[in-house]
């Protein structure tokens, strides 16, 4: 029973012909050739008449060593072919006739191995005899019987041609080789792009042909020289009379044709100028013969004129007028000379492209700032104003002559496109002449040296005195007449009313973010005998309690009010980001309590430690909140930390407030000194997961000699997410997250800063998801979250949904700091799926891939992608019903899972953003393709079964390539496919 997977074989065009009817009827070949798009083509002829002939053998010669070996048939003086593989190689040389051996279209088309074939059919149909390519170096030219002098004079020339233009190709080949992927592979031989023949007796021979030509006829083989054999046909002769001879001047072109590119190639220059005089020379005489005979196409030479003016430009000998173009490049290669005489010539004609110009002001610059040419400094400027003169007629160009002003205002920039404008001006037409006056009153009114713009605008003649009289009083400015109240920044009442004078210090005191200026404007309210403190002033400065309490227990006056104001308005600052003002504040006030007549009170050395401890407290949040933006001492950060920690181990009898305690811990925490955290007083509810998380890093290092990881960070985060929390915290909605989570949990996690303690909150956060879950399928998968418990004793009493935005919440703000940890946006991926935003899931996949691959400059490899992370992105796709991804994503699996795949195939979708024709181009695997062909054959979907047809008949596609290539046509396709998401998720 046949397969119904496997697709059915398309039939044939009934105008296709097959190779073997060629064989059988000969003649069938003229009209084949003669059609306008012959099927099969003439090169797949003459593929497939060289693959059916059964003497494929190349000569094996060491043609680099002393003495040449070779195995070869034995030379036989009277030869004889089977009638089929003579019949072949008949076939394959009249095609050849077709092409008028042209060895460009050979070359382009035609593998080197079946070049080798056709040349050695060729030698072997002149000579008579057997030959075998490469010919060694002493090759015996001697004819056979059946062979004929004609036809090994055309032979020999034709082979030491392509012996030339081989070489050459290879070298090019050689030096353009790149790997594409960065995997070891052994090396490979380089031979079978082009054998190794040495090069210099193929140019001796073509340099004695030239010399012999004037006296010795040429003659070349045409399609009538070569008859074909019938199948009742024993024997052959070849018809050498019917060679046609070409004039002298026809064979000498295409020769020396040849020779320049090799010379050049070789770098040969003074015979590469020999070479292509003569091939000019020679071809315009045989255009001259050709025109007398009223003949269009030549018989044998294949000269593209246009190569041939390059040729003679490289050389130096072209009588074509010199573009600016080539003046331009040409000035380029000799250090800038007459650059700017160029460039103003351009302005007028505008041959250039803007990009090329724009790219060497760039390389002038670059050259006198690195002395790498001694340039006149003024070349950069004239260079750039001119490249802005030409910018002026570009309608799409993005070169401003902004940047230009600004970049060389020292050196009166403007003064370099006048003079450029000057020249251009009485080439201009009247459109351009109006761009111009856009661009110049642009300046003038853009400019600060407007002034001295309008005078040198002046000297182009393009603006009236009306014009410019008018631009003139535009940039005018007009004095305003103010009275003297309005230009004091701080306004004085000339009043004997003390009310109003007490109110402009209070606001004074309220708006001034200087210590000074504090202390002048309490010193100037103290002798008013306010009836309330001066501090209640604004009620929004706040201090922490515990200094309010010790500051209220001072004397009234004023160290009371300075150091409360002080303190609120530091508060005040840091919760505006502005650290260094509010340190500023605290400094003065340290430096205010350290004073002799006050430092000796107990309570004001008590006051001087609080305030030294709000000091560090503020620098910690300037800390936490530059973490890696900015330059940080963390060293003395961590030793003062240290410090104030240590007060709770000596027993004073002051301590910092709590709030302080923790932000020393999680600084500790965050700079990897689990150490120090070990000796805190776990009772503190607040240093109770800081000590944890040390605990389990300390561990985790001497993990090889222990097996069991500590529990503590673990029971302390799961009792949190208790169903028993959220009742005792009064939550207003099933959905909303425990009192405990928001009060003690969220705080910690929004001062976590290092990656290591992100990672392992996230994979705490992520395995009780996982448990609590309890789907295999959805799972999170990360760094440590095998360390955790694989169970939790009740898990009906734990609510999934604050641990799920709890993690979500701690995943973004991880991401903030670190946008490039592929690991945590798989996570991130894989909680989305989980919550059911599959379109997010995805997002955050490709956004791992997209990072990963550092925008897809690397090759895509583990631990980038696995089939844990490819399985999640089908999942999506599948259920955001694009199919067709899905199937694409299935090859990205170590064993590509065909039912999967074909499943979603046939998914019949409804999403615009499928497009299932679209990604044919991203499949690879020629099962799927077959597959889908079948389907659009199933359901009558002709043009797009014949698109995916189209898509497997890609050479490199092909079930029999080596491994190499289709690993490079994977990683093509996958590249293409992975940027197509990214443009369709990310954008």
């Amino acid at each position: 029973m046949d397969d119904p997977l496997r697709p059915k074989t398309v039939p044939l065009s009934a105008e296709t012909i097959l190779w073997f009817e060629f064989l059988l009827d000969p003649s069938l070949l003229t009209s084949h050739l003669a059609k306008a798009n012959p099927d099969p083509s003439p090169i797949d002829l003459i593929t497939q008449f060289i693959a059916m002939s059964p003497d494929h053998q190349i000569a094996q010669y060491d043609l680099t060593g002393p003495e040449i070996e070779q195995v070869a048939p034995p030379q036989t003086e009277n030869f004889r072919l089977v009638r089929k593989q003579l019949a072949l190689k008949v076939l394959t040389l009249k095609v050849a006739t077709h092409l008028k051996w042209n060895l460009d279209v050979i070359e382009r088309s035609l593998p080197v191995q079946k070049q080798i074939f056709l040349f050695r059919d060729l030698c072997t149909i002149a000579f008579g005899k057997p030959i075998l390519i490469p010919l060694p170096l002493d090759f015996d030219q001697k004819v056979g019987p059946e062979g004929n002098a004609k036809a090994v004079k055309f032979a020999l020339t034709l082979y030491h041609r392509w012996v030339l233009r081989t070489q050459i190709l290879k070298e090019l080949a050689i030096k353009a080789a790149r790997p594409i992927m960065h995997i070891p592979m052994p090396p490979e031989p380089l031979n079978p792009i082009a054998p190794d023949i040495p090069v210099q007796p193929s140019v001796d021979y073509l340099n004695s042909l030239l010399q012999s030509t004037s006296s010795e006829p040429f003659y070349i083989f045409t399609y009538d020289s070569l008859p074909t054999v019938h199948a009742n046909t024993d024997k052959i002769d070849q018809e050498f009379r019917n060679m046609p001879q070409i004039s002298q001047a026809e064979l000498r072109a295409q020769v020396y044709f040849d020779l320049t590119g090799f010379y050049l190639f070789s770098r040969q220059f003074e015979l590469a100028q020999q070479s292509v005089i003569e091939c000019h020379k020679n071809l315009q005489e045989l255009k001259f013969e050709y025109s007398r005979k009223c003949l269009v196409n030549f018989l044998y030479c294949h000269v593209d004129e246009g190569e041939l003016e390059g040729y003679m430009l490289a050389c130096g000998v072209s009588k074509v007028p010199e573009t600016l173009l080539s003046k331009f490049n040409f000035s380029v290669l000799n250090q800038y000379k007459d650059i700017d005489k160029i460039l103003k010539l351009d302005n007028i004609n505008r041959e250039i492209p803007i990009v090329n110009r724009r790219i060497v002001e760039l390389d002038i610059e670059g050259a006198i700032i690195h002395g790498q040419v001694k340039l006149p400094k003024d070349l950069e400027v004239n260079v750039s104003a001119l490249n802005v003169i030409r910018g002026i007629f570009e309608a799409d160009n993005v070169f401003n002559s902004v940047d230009y002003m600004k970049k060389y205002k020292t050196l009166e920039p403007f003064n370099a496109i006048v003079e450029g404008l000057t020249d251009l001006l009485p080439h201009c037409s009247l459109r351009d002449k109006n761009k111009i006056k856009e661009f110049v009153i642009n300046q003038i009114l853009v400019n600060k040296d407007n002034k001295k713009i309008i005078k040198q605008a002046e000297t182009l003649g393009i603006f009236t005195t009306s014009e410019l009289e008018d631009l003139r009083r535009q940039i005018t400015d007009e004095e305003i007449m103010l009275p003297p109240l309005a230009t004091h920044m701080d306004w004085k009442w000339s009043s004997k009313n003390q009310r109003i004078e007490i109110g402009a210090w209070e606001r004074q005191l309220i708006s001034c973010t200087n210590a000074n200026t504090v202390r002048k404007v309490l010193v100037k309210l103290a002798p008013t005998n306010p009836s309330k403190p001066l501090w209640s002033i604004n009620p929004s400065w706040q201090i922490p309690s515990p200094i309010k309490s010790l500051l209220m227990s001072f004397q009234r006056g004023f160290l009371q009010d300075f150091s409360y104001v002080l303190l609120g308005k530091s508060r005040e600052m840091a919760s505006r980001n502005d650290f260094v003002g509010a340190v500023s504040m605290l400094s003065v006030l340290k430096s205010e309590l350290q004073r002799p007549e006050l430092s000796s009170a107990a309570p004001v050395a008590k006051f001087a430690k609080l305030v030294n401890w709000e000091i560090l407290f503020i620098q910690i949040c300037q800390a936490l909140e530059e973490w890696h933006s900015k330059p940080l001492d963390f060293n003395s950060l961590a030793t003062r930390c240290k410090q104030c920690l240590n007060s709770l181990q000596n027993g004073d009898n002051i301590i910092p407030r709590i709030e302080i305690i923790e932000h020393c811990a999680m600084v500790l925490l965050n700079l990897n000194d689990w150490n120090a955290l070990m000796f805190l007083d776990k009772r503190l509810a607040s240093l109770e997961l800081p000590i944890a998380f040390a605990a389990t890093f300390l561990e985790m290092e001497k993990l090889k000699t222990s097996k069991k990881m500590p529990r503590d960070a673990w029971d302390i985060v799961l009792a949190m997410f208790s169903t028993s929390q959220q009742k005792r915290g009064g939550g207003n909605s099933r959905n909303s997250p425990s009192l405990v989570v928001s009060s003690s949990l969220y705080p910690f996690l929004k001062k976590i800063r290092e990656p290591k303690v992100f990672s392992l909150a996230i994979s705490l956060l992520a395995k009780i998801h996982n448990i609590l879950k309890d789907d295999p399928n959805l799972d999170l998968n990360g760094d440590y979250v095998n360390l955790w418990p694989a169970n939790i004793s009740n898990p009906v009493g734990y609510n999934i949904r604050p641990v799920a935005e709890t993690l979500n919440w701690l995943l973004t703000q991880a991401l903030q700091f670190y946008p490039q940890n592929t690991n945590w946006l798989k996570i991130k991926g894989d909680l989305e799926l989980a919550i059911g935003n599959n379109e997010t899931a995805m997002k955050c996949y490709v956004n791992a891939l997209v990072t990963g691959t550092e925008y897809f400059s690397l090759p895509l490899q583990r631990p980038i992608i696995d089939d844990y992370i490819i399985r999640k992105m089908i999942k999506c796709s599948s259920n955001l019903d694009c199919y067709m991804q899905a199937a694409v994503l299935c090859q990205f699996l170590d064993d590509i899972d065909y039912g999967l795949a074909f499943k979603n195939i046939s998914e019949k979708s409804t999403s615009f953003s499928d497009a299932m024709d679209a990604y044919y181009g991203c499949i690879w695997d020629p099962t799927l393709l077959e597959f889908i062909v079948h389907l659009h054959n199933k359901k009558g979907e002709h043009n797009r079964k014949l698109e995916a047809i189209s898509v497997m008949s890609n050479l490199e596609l092909n079930a029999n390539n080596n491994e190499e290539i289709k690993r490079e046509a994977a990683s093509i396709r996958k590249l293409k496919f992975l940027k197509a998401l990214a443009n369709q998720y990310l954008m």
